[in-house]
């Protein structure tokens, strides 16, 4: 009995904080209160104020602290300031989960340089200013976790998203290079790269009548024959932030149901 409640307590963060980027809605949302649920006390980073209070509540219903950090991460100056203020509320971090990201549906000779270049400044730049933010006192400490929220997309073709696809194969290889700079300072560093999840934007696109027949060949491709829910990507982001998950590191996880080992 003894080993078992020490396993479960692996997979606890009591005692833990937790920065969550893009903590409005949707992965954000859940993270956040998969996260408190485990223990953790909260800070949610976005631009829509309303949204990060109602994340807020989640967290507080779950009697755990959140903070509030409304910034616009798509500039450099907000997402140095985002780091600076998380620092100012609290200065030691123990995890950090870059989800904020935008995806622009558009096929590639209809994508523009500044579609491209936003889609890079929100998907990929603040991934590394936060970090850079936060690591100085995780490697002082000799502990940290960073959790980056990625996509299927990396892996695959994606037609129609080809911005968003390419930023998320770079934001995979800076997972990898964090891992192996950080590494030796205790920091694991892991990605998640789910196919279509049915937040509340999922569900938008996905439930649409007009939609009903790629859902279904999308679906089809698909083991499992399903789409993703956001407490499966919060249940592993739970896991890769926790210490059951400390030998585990440097890794692009996909979570699709077995789509990309489907013939």
């Amino acid at each position: 009995m003894a080993k078992e409640c020490l396993r479960m307590k692996d997979f606890r963060l009591d005692g833990k904080r937790a920065l969550i980027s893009g903590g409005s809605k949707g992965l954000g949302a859940a993270i956040a209160e998969k996260f408190a649920e485990a223990g953790a006390d909260i800070g949610v980073i976005g631009r829509n104020t309303e949204g990060l209070n109602n994340t807020k509540r989640l967290v507080e219903a779950r009697q755990r602290h959140c903070d509030v950090i409304t910034a616009d991460l798509s500039c450099v100056e907000g997402a140095q300031r985002a780091g600076e203020i998380a620092l100012a509320l609290w200065p030691a971090w123990d995890i950090l989960v870059n989800n904020a990201g935008i995806a622009k549906v558009k096929p590639l000779l209809e994508t523009s340089p500044q579609e491209w270049d936003d889609t890079f400044a929100l998907n990929l730049r603040p991934v590394l200013l936060l970090s850079q933010a936060l690591i100085p006192q995780m490697i002082e400490r000799g502990r940290g976790k960073i959790v980056n929220i990625s996509s299927i997309g990396a892996f695959v073709g994606t037609p129609g998203l080809s911005a968003y696809a390419a930023s998320k194969a770079a934001l995979n290889q800076l997972t990898r290079t964090m891992a192996v700079e950080w590494g030796p300072h205790n920091i694991q560093v892991n990605a998640i790269c789910p196919t279509v999840i049915l937040t509340d934007m999922g569900h938008a696109i996905w439930d649409q009548a007009a939609m009903e027949e790629q859902r279904k060949q999308k679906e089809k491709r698909i083991p499992l024959h399903r789409f993703g829910e956001p407490e499966e990507v919060a249940n592993v982001a739970l896991f890769l932030a926790s210490a059951a998950s400390d030998f585990i590191h440097g890794v692009s996880l996909p979570l699709d149901g077995g789509m990309t080992i489907s013939p």
